[in-house]
């Protein structure tokens, strides 16, 4: 199958010849290169708007831009993936090998993005001497599941676009961070994004397993359309959310609500030290 955009939308940016390999690449650089201009102005503007992003640490710096930056992924992944799930018609109709131009598009600048994605969180990990192999991991698959399907002309584009709507938890996770930091934990505002985000969590798990089902029922289709070490890594990727990251990621999110705590950044210490913390939530609190 080549690169087709029968009934749906492929006016202006969408509708490029996408079976040419200088397009596609193109395309992914743009992703990679728009990320990073995200993340470098979410940098400035915070530095200079944001009394809580001033007083935290560099490493806590460069994960608040990078929350940001998956945030703004997230509502584009968001908006894509809904359109694929439940308003496209051709892929509706062809889940396993149905293709839209749109869906190049938003799979070209994705791979983009989870590039820009592992050297972040590498170079992260090396210049701060850290390592969340749980992260490493999910950036790892998500790269070269869509570095596959920008590849690979023959791959239909549902399941490609149905994996972007994992990325729907994003946007609120950005939030619940940003304003843990700035010491909200208690506020109304806080808790209702952090109920939000516990269901699109459990929204999640609900998607793997229609993605699941899909596979089954185009089993015969999909392996004569990707690439064996494509497929099987997709399957790979597919069963760790499944079994693993989505369950333990829902877990800590719940017990989140329960124990406002950031465990990205937390260490070993006393009573008086977390309370130390604590007032200086409260004190970011005012500052903002």
């Amino acid at each position: 199958m080549t690169p087709a955009s029968d009934g749906g939308t492929s006016e202006g940016i969408f509708d490029l010849d996408y079976a040419s390999w200088k397009i596609r690449a193109t395309l992914v650089v743009a992703g990679f290169v728009f990320y990073l201009g995200v993340f470098v102005v979410c940098h400035q503007l915070s530095s200079s708007l944001n009394a809580t992003y001033r007083s935290l640490m560099a490493r806590e710096k460069v994960f608040w831009d990078l929350a940001a930056t998956r945030a703004v992924f997230g509502v584009q992944s968001t908006a894509a993936g809904l359109w694929a799930l439940l308003g496209d018609p051709v892929l509706q109709a062809d889940k396993a090998l149905g293709q839209q131009n749109w869906c190049w598009f938003h799979i070209t600048t994705a791979t983009g993005f989870f590039f820009f994605e592992n050297v972040a969180v590498h170079l992260s990990s090396l210049f701060f001497w850290t390592f969340d192999l749980f992260l490493v991991v999910h950036h790892f698959f998500a790269f070269l599941g869509f570095l596959g399907s920008t590849v690979n002309l023959r791959a239909g584009h549902y399941l490609a676009m149905t994996t972007l709507l994992l990325e729907m938890s994003t946007p609120f996770t950005c939030i619940s961070w940003m304003l843990l930091k700035a010491g909200w934990s208690e506020t109304l505002l806080w808790k209702a994004n952090q109920w939000l985000m516990i269901h699109m969590f459990h929204c999640r798990m609900v998607l793997t397993y229609h993605i699941w089902w899909v596979c089954f029922w185009s089993w015969d289709r999909l392996v004569s359309s990707l690439y064996l070490p494509h497929f099987a890594l997709f399957l790979v990727g597919l069963a760790l959310l499944t079994l693993l990251l989505n369950p333990y990621w829902t877990h800590k999110k719940t017990q989140q609500l329960l124990t406002p705590v950031d465990w990205n950044f937390a260490q070993p210490q006393t009573k008086n030290n977390r309370a130390g913390r604590t007032s200086g939530q409260e004190l970011q609190k005012k500052r903002l």
